[in-house]
Formats: C-alpha cells, sequence, structure tokens
C-alpha cells in the first residue's frame, strides 16, 4: 500500500498520483494536500473495537517482548501491577457485563516464562528528546517542522488529540479479531530486516481488495485503525527506540491510471496519507518503488519540485529487470522476498493474478515455516502476539471470507 513516514510521504503520492490530477488541478492544492484533513479527525470509528478500560495486564512470553518498553521498569510495572490488580477486582464486581480476560494460573504463567508487561505506551519515551525540550516536545516532531517550535507545538498537541480521541496509547492491549481480514484487504508485511538492521516494510497498492473487505463486513475505518495497530507494534514491539526508522518498498505492479481513480481508493488514500504524516513522522530510512509503470517516473519529474531535498533522497524508482534485482539485493540484503524479484509474479506467470474477493497469501502456523515476506518472522510473532491478546479476552480471530474459486 503506501509508506508509514512522512519524509516518504512524496513516493505515495505518486503511488495515488491519481488523486492529485483529478482533485488537485492546480500546484496552489498540492501544498496544503497533507493538511487538508486534521489529525484528530481522520477517520471514524463506528462500532470499532473495544474501548478500553483497565483490566488484567496480559502475561506475554518473554521470548516475543524482551525489549517491549511501556514508559516504566520492570520493578516499576511489578508494583504497578499489583494496583491495577486490586483496581480491576472493583471494576468486575461493579461491571459483570463486560468481557474481562480469564487469569492466567500459576502453571501457565510458568510454562510461558513470562512476566507482567505494560501494553500501554504513551505518545513520549525515553530519549525521544521530549524530557530535554522545555515543551515537552519529541525531537521528531520539530525535525518535521524544522525547528519551528510554534508549529512543532501545534502538530504534536494535535497528536495528543488524536491518540486520546481513539484511546491509541492502549491498542496492543485490545484485541483485534479482524488482524487476518485486514492483512489480506491491502496486502502489507514486514520482511525482515535490512543490512542496516532497519526493518523492511513491503505493500501492494494495486491489490488493495474493497471487494473482499465488503465480503467480510469490514470497512476502510477498520483497515485505517488495522495500520495504526501494527506500526504500533512496530514502534513499540519490534523496534522501540526512538530513533528506529525503516525501508519502504512500493510494489506497484498490476497498478494502472483507471484502478487508481477509484474512489474508494482516493479516500482511503488521502486520509491514510494525513493520518501517518502527522502521527508517525521522521520513520523512513529509503523508500523502494519498484516495478514502477513509466507513468510514475513521468510524475516523478512533476512533483519532485515540491518535495524537500532530504526527502528526494531516499526515494528510488526503479522498474523490473535486472537491475532493479542488484538493487533490492543491496537495500534488503538477506531480507528480500523472493517474490520481488523480477519474473515471480510480475503478470508472466499465476501468482500475479489474484482476481477481486480472493486471498493474497495464507499465514503459516509454524515459525520453522518462516521466509522472509509475508509469512517472515515478524509478521509471525506480531500474529502470535494478536492472538494471544484475543485469547485474554476469550475471542478469536476471525475467517476470511474469500470467494469460491
Amino acid at each position: 500500500m503506501m509508506p508509514l513516514t512522512s519524509s516518504s510521504m512524496g513516493s505515495y503520492l505518486l503511488a495515488v498520483s491519481a488523486i492529485l490530477i483529478i482533485n488537485c488541478c492546480n500546484l496552489n492544492n498540492l501544498a496544503t494536500f497533507a493538511n487538508a484533513h486534521k489529525a484528530h479527525d481522520v477517520f471514524r470509528i463506528s462500532g470499532g473495537w473495544h474501548t478500553s478500560r483497565k483490566l488484567s495486564l496480559p502475561f506475554i512470553s518473554s521470548s516475543l517482548l524482551n525489549n517491549i518498553r511501556g514508559g516504566s521498569t520492570v520493578e516499576e510495572e511489578q508494583e504497578e501491577v499489583q494496583a491495577v490488580i486490586a483496581d480491576n477486582q472493583e471494576i468486575a464486581a461493579s461491571t459483570s457485563d463486560e468481557t474481562t480476560p480469564p487469569e492466567v494460573t500459576e502453571e501457565e504463567e510458568e510454562a510461558e516464562g513470562s512476566q507482567p508487561r505494560n501494553l500501554t505506551f504513551t505518545a513520549t519515551t525515553a530519549n525521544d528528546g521530549s524530557a530535554e525540550d522545555p515543551d515537552g516536545i519529541p525531537t521528531r516532531f520539530l525535525d518535521m517542522k524544522k525547528g519551528d517550535r510554534d508549529g512543532a507545538k501545534e502538530a504534536f498537541e494535535a497528536h495528543l488529540a488524536w491518540r486520546e480521541e481513539y484511546n491509541v496509547d492502549t491498542l496492543l492491549e485490545r484485541p483485534h479479531p479482524n488482524f487476518d481480514i485486514c492483512k489480506q484487504m491491502a496486502p502489507h508485511y514486514f520482511a525482515g530486516r535490512d543490512p542496516h538492521n532497519n526493518i523492511i516494510f513491503v505493500q501492494r497498492p494495486a491489490h488493495v481488495d474493497f471487494e473482499l473487505m465488503r465480503m467480510n463486513n469490514a470497512t476502510i475505518d477498520d483497515l485505517l485503525l488495522h495500520y495504526v495497530y501494527i506500526i504500533q507494534y512496530c514502534w513499540n514491539i519490534v523496534e522501540p527506540s526512538p530513533t528506529a526508522i525503516m525501508t519502504n518498498v512500493l510494489d506497484m505492479r498490476g497498478s494502472s491510471f483507471r484502478q487508481m481513480s477509484n474512489s474508494e481508493y482516493i479516500d482511503f488514500g488521502k486520509r491514510f496519507v494525513a493520518m501517518m504524516s502527522s502521527n508517525y513522522p521522521g520513520r523512513s530510512f529509503k523508500t523502494l518503488i519498484i516495478n514502477a509503470p513509466t507513468w510514475i517516473n513521468v510524475l516523478y519529474k512533476v512533483f519532485k519540485p515540491m518535495l524537500r531535498e532530504s526527502t528526494r533522497q531516499k526515494i528510488i524508482i526503479l522498474k523490473a529487470g535486472e537491475e532493479q534485482d542488484t538493487a533490492l539485493k543491496f537495500y534488503l540484503g538477506d531480507s528480500l522476498p523472493d517474490d520481488l524479484l523480477s519474473g515471480v509474479g510480475s503478470g508472466k506467470d499465476k501468482k500475479d493474478k489474484k482476481e477481486a474477493g480472493t486471498r493474497f497469501y495464507t499465514p503459516v502456523e509454524k515459525k520453522e515455516e518462516c521466509t522472509p515476506g509475508p509469512n517472515s518472522e515478524v509478521e509471525f510473532e506480531m500474529r502470535e502476539f494478536c492472538k494471544q491478546q484475543l485469547a485474554l479476552y476469550n475471542e478469536t480471530m476471525q475467517e476470511v471470507k474469500a470467494l469460491e474459486m
């Protein structure tokens, strides 16, 4: 689908260039495009996921969450857990109609080899610059505004309002039964790590499937919230450092002007760009646009003068062939998925001829089966984490409904 950082938003504008051509006929509109939606009004969730009240903190495998941070040390968390448990007992007594996770037995806890972990993640973290800043602003927001303190303060306040409105701080604590459905609606995955140890995120814009979305009674709002879920997981569990960055890969195979003029696609693209650029700035290392059609290069020449120099240096546009394969091996290293290589799923075989309403891939059930790509170890562990949270709430993963082939 699209990159997840403000500095790589320029490349996404290429991916949904029809939005700009159809709706932004003059260049003045381009300058205000990213501000078209306020950060705290990007999407509305009707029904949505469970709103969070304080519940028993889950016991998660220490091997999965060995680097997790929640704004406190393990010792502090242990003290806080006792207080939270007491609060939870009072809540359980007065809210018997609410779904609460079952208690974890001593045997289960010992078998898991786990410790109670705080799954509440706030907007500020240790070493993100906020503690030293007089206004409590993380460095990334100041960098986004090029040192404009007033602008950074306004942007960060909007970010805080967005987090509060949608309970982003506790998102990972809550069950996500539509995880598999959202992964199929818009194919995307963490492939692994590049040679610089940056997380690799791959998206396939041409395969956003609104028919599959409707078949599974899902919405664009569900998909947007899912993206927040996986990014919260990425920057809080997989790579919790406040200076961590990622390599984005946009696989453009199968894309066309006609497809990108789809009104649902345009709506999703606009809201996604506004949400991610406003709330997750400064997270890009490189953005590789691969299997790029000719018109992408033409449009890039138009948009290039509007992009910051630092952004232009991060965008690499590649056309299918040997040079692209060489570049992918250089930038992605051992985490290069086979299906990104030229000739694999490039339209010359059946892999890329996915019918609307059909599944894009099937997740593996054993870690030993993981390979770089949709079934990488990062993806496997994230899905296992999601399943653990579902089990704590006595819920299960919703099965993906697909067309009979």
